[in-house]
């Protein structure tokens, strides 16, 4: 048996017994990880709050190679998100990123990248001033997180041939997260949606945030994105998140 270090993120906790909890993290520098916190739900010394949701952590565990699920041994809880929790819109918005983590990155992969996207929407979701602006923030996390997996919508050019939006008749997005497509490649079995010129706009804010935002017409754009993100999702998740359709039902 050997002890490591990582930080990370709690992902899931399952009381298991009397006393004990499963906990699903999400280890920066191990990928996803289940470990048993032998004592956890009685130990404030141990664990001291490590176990509660939407922190960062430092996590102490033994490795145990007989067996899949690691003993978790310490949590110190290195950052915290002030203010997360006062809303009942920012902690479901951040309850959402988590569990579509959990739900999709797979175990054993390299997981920096994706653990410092849920960091870093942890750390934007308390100063959004709006519900239209934690929509944009929960939408460009979805973006960014469809771009780690290289399925993120085509919205520079047509997925197909490679046109540009300038040279479209109609700017048709595939309900399928395709991405657009031009009139020329569209097949009559394709389900598409007409988006307008400042949906595309905020797609590639989503992409890339010094994109300017359209100067009218985005609380309709908005609405339009999280539908266009919604069929991207579709994509990537085996079955509904109870989170995300709240999370909608909010906003």
């Amino acid at each position: 048996m050997a002890r490591h270090h990582t930080p990370a993120i709690i992902l899931r906790t399952v009381d298991y017994g009397d006393s004990h909890v499963v906990v699903h993290l999400l280890g920066r520098d191990t990928g996803r990880m289940s470990a048993i916190a032998f004592g956890g739900r009685k130990s404030k010394r141990r664990f001291a709050g490590g176990l509660e949701p939407l922190r960062i952590v430092d996590a102490t565990y033994t490795t145990q190679k007989s067996r899949d699920l690691h003993r978790l041994d310490e949590l110190d809880v290195i950052e915290s998100f002030p203010g997360i929790e006062e809303r009942i819109e920012t902690i479901t918005a951040a309850s959402y990123g988590t569990e579509l983590v959990r739900e999709t990155w797979r175990e054993g992969e390299e997981a920096r990248p994706v653990f410092e996207l849920l960091r870093k929407f942890y750390r934007h979701l308390p100063p959004c001033p709006s519900t239209k602006a934690i929509a944009r923030l929960t939408h460009q996390f979805e973006y960014q997180l469809l771009r780690l997996y290289g399925l993120a919508p085509s919205i520079h050019h047509c997925a197909r041939c490679g046109i540009s939006p300038q040279k479209m008749d109609k700017l048709r997005l595939s309900r399928r997260g395709e991405g657009l497509i031009c009139g020329g490649c569209r097949h009559r079995s394709d389900l598409v949606g007409v988006i307008t010129d400042e949906t595309l706009a905020i797609l590639h804010h989503l992409h890339d945030p010094d994109s300017p935002l359209p100067s009218s017409g985005v609380d309709t754009a908005i609405a339009q994105t999280g539908r266009v993100m919604a069929n991207a999702i579709d994509q990537l998740v085996e079955r509904p998140l109870t989170s995300r359709q709240m999370l909608m039902s909010l906003l």
